[in-house]
């Protein structure tokens, strides 16, 4: 989920494209729909930012307000259409073109009680190409010439670090911190930057494998544990909690080895995890990586107990087949949750053409719209500081849960541990959120 892109070899790109066209998710350039029926329409222009074209992408209403109305209230994202990212992040359009229907024609817009109306809501996205320096200056732009109310952030947590302070800080633009939070985001008194997700860096209940850790405890099936990651921001604070948290689930660590991001030929690993034989390998690297390196030690005949990985992401059931079977992760909801908004989640998706199993993560973009939502009714009117502060003082229902904003900008929306059981992803814990039961070696 927030994966350094610098350095990346050419190599690992392929793999993960490889990974994902299995399940056929890699999506290309389209210029432009339109959907009178429901009043919204997409423009997409060209256009060229630090001699890189790239698209303009915006979804508004048919009737944009005229210079003399009330204004929108504009939304500011990139997505990447374009390069490492874009079989990932590219179906946040039609997501976000769903929900904009939902919101301007079935909710009719957002209400800004210093006007005494409902004003549509506009999203302006750009392609950002997985490209950190053109996301800085697409942000830039949307901050200065766009003149957005508030910013969601872009996928990767190394880019997300550096826009807080050369955008949101600079311009004082709220952002919303969506798939990119690293504990290094929290720790410098920025004022305008928050996210819904907890420290899951932590190592206690906020930790990001909290959840299956305290499964595992709770069956006491597994006695030893590897733990196999990429050296990057992400992974790096996912590992280290995880770690200390498999100490306190009584698990003893026989394997612990971080290796140089872009590794993605795992036979040396294996090689030593398959002398060692432990119960659970915690593969803490990038969804189509895991995949690949539990297909490797198939080949070399090696099978633990269990994986868990950090993160599975698009094409991992599909793309493993029966290798993904048993396999354990987390994530932020799944269709068993019954909160508020999850029935619409599924209906906006459905339309949208997405599946939550593909689509990993989609879940934080609505509860990002729904914290957007809540914070400008709450300010009242459409100023960057008024909603800034009520963004920070947001306890509202999300479609994963309560979630209140603490002092530092985090939240408390946390994970749950799922399984790949009969190729479908279940939720097995905490028991008052499972919709199935945890299968492990008896």
């Amino acid at each position: 989920m927030h994966i350094r892109i610098y350095g990346i070899s050419n190599a690992v790109a392929a793999v993960m494209a490889v990974a994902l066209l299995v399940v056929g998710v890699i999506g290309g350039y389209f210029v432009g729909t339109s959907s009178s029926a429901q009043n919204i329409v997409t423009r997409t222009e060209y256009i060229t930012v630090g001699g890189t074209v790239t698209q303009r992408i915006t979804i508004t209403t048919t009737a944009s307000p005229s210079p003399t109305s009330v204004p929108p209230l504009k939304i500011g994202m990139t997505i990447s259409k374009d390069g490492l990212f874009a079989p990932l992040t590219s179906g946040y359009e039609a997501f976000n073109r769903e929900w904009l229907k939902w919101v301007n024609n079935v909710r009719k817009g957002v209400y800004i009680r210093e006007l005494g109306v409902r004003v549509p809501v506009e999203i302006i996205m750009y392609d950002d190409r997985s490209q950190p320096d053109l996301a800085i200056q697409l942000y830039t732009k949307l901050a200065t010439e766009d003149n957005v109310h508030i910013l969601v952030s872009p996928y990767s947590a190394d880019i997300g670090i550096q826009l807080i302070p050369t955008v949101a800080e600079r311009y004082r633009v709220p952002m919303i911190m969506a798939e990119a939070s690293t504990k290094d985001m929290w720790n410098k008194g920025y004022r305008y930057a928050v996210t819904s997700m907890v420290p899951y860096w932590e190592a206690n209940k906020n930790g990001w494998s909290a959840s299956y850790f305290e499964l595992i405890k709770q069956t006491g099936w597994a006695k030893t544990i590897a733990f196999v990651g990429w050296d990057i921001t992400w992974a790096i604070d996912t590992y280290n909690s995880g770690k200390e948290l498999a100490r306190q689930a009584g698990l003893n660590i026989v394997y612990d080895q971080l290796l140089t991001p872009g590794t993605t030929d795992f036979a040396g690993v294996i090689r030593e995890l398959k002398s060692i034989q432990p119960d659970i390998v915690f593969l803490a690297m990038f969804g189509p990586v895991n995949a690949l390196f539990i297909r490797q030690a198939n080949e070399a005949g090696f099978k633990p107990k269990e994986f868990h990985v950090i993160e599975y992401g698009a094409g991992f059931v599909d793309g493993l087949g029966p290798l993904a079977e048993g396999v354990t992760s987390e994530i932020f909801w799944t269709p068993s949750f019954k909160y508020y908004q999850s029935d619409l989640l599924n209906e906006l998706m459905a339309r949208a053409g997405l599946s939550w199993v593909d689509w990993q993560w989609t879940e934080l973009r609505m509860i990002i719209f729904q914290m957007i939502v809540a914070a400008v009714e709450e300010a009242g009117r459409l100023d960057r500081d008024a909603i800034n502060d009520a963004l920070h003082r947001l306890q509202i229902m999300t479609v994963s849960g309560p979630l209140i904003i603490g002092p530092q900008g985090y939240g408390n929306i946390g994970l749950v541990a799922i399984q790949i059981q009969n190729g479908r992803i279940q939720t097995v814990w905490p028991r008052e959120l499972a919709n199935a039961t945890y299968v492990y070696p008896r």
